[in-house]
């Protein structure tokens, strides 16, 4: 694998910067209390596996455009398999986005994402947790549903640990794909959530 300089904004993946138009409809970075938060927007059908260094993301990227419809500007939600993208299957987190995508409820989470967050959150809603990090995220999602864009994420987390136990931090990546019905409205959020052990930022 090979990681792009440290000054990049992204560790991995090699995206060019978006059209002002479509960057236009992200949430300011500043905003949220996310560490060296990356965020980038494209249009759906400018996709490409080759953009993305994880394989689950190259994985998703594939399946995404084998299946997208250009009569409605993305994938149907209906089309989703999880055996389809099963290298990704354990990153994988699906959103059903509710109240006019001011909230979402997590219809499947990944048992890699679990393993390294802590906890299964199927079932849940973005209302009940309202943690912090909900409340970060919350406008990734918002702003791939509402405009029915792509959209890919990094930012550091540490990870949670024991008491006097050395501080270990991860790269979150996160891509983030709409999913649509018959009439082009959001209905899924699809997103493949790697974390990576970023050790040289554990301070």
């Amino acid at each position: 694998m090979t990681i792009p300089p440290r000054d990049e904004p992204f560790i991995y993946a090699y995206i060019e910067s978006a059209d002002t138009p479509t960057q236009d409809l992200l949430p300011d970075p500043k905003q949220y209390s996310l560490k060296n938060y990356a965020i980038v927007a494209f249009r759906n059908d400018a996709l490409h596996s080759h953009q993305f260094i994880h394989p689950q993301h190259r994985c998703l990227a594939d399946w995404f455009r084998s299946r997208f419809r250009s009569d409605v500007g993305g994938v149907l939600y209906k089309q989703f398999d999880p055996l389809d993208v099963r290298p990704a299957l354990g990153s994988i987190v699906v959103l059903e986005p509710m109240d006019n995508y001011t909230a979402y409820r997590y219809r499947l989470y990944g048992s890699q994402v679990a393993d390294t967050y802590g906890r299964d959150l199927t079932g849940q809603t973005s209302q009940q947790l309202n943690t912090e990090a909900t409340r970060n995220v919350r406008p990734q999602y918002q702003a791939a549903a509402r405009n029915n864009i792509t959209v890919y994420t990094e930012h550091d987390k540490e990870r949670p640990r024991e008491p006097d136990k050395i501080a270990r931090w991860d790269r979150w990546s996160r891509l983030i794909l709409p999913l649509v019905d018959e009439d082009a409205q959001v209905k899924r959020i699809l997103v493949s959530m790697v974390a990576t052990e970023i050790p040289f930022n554990s301070v």
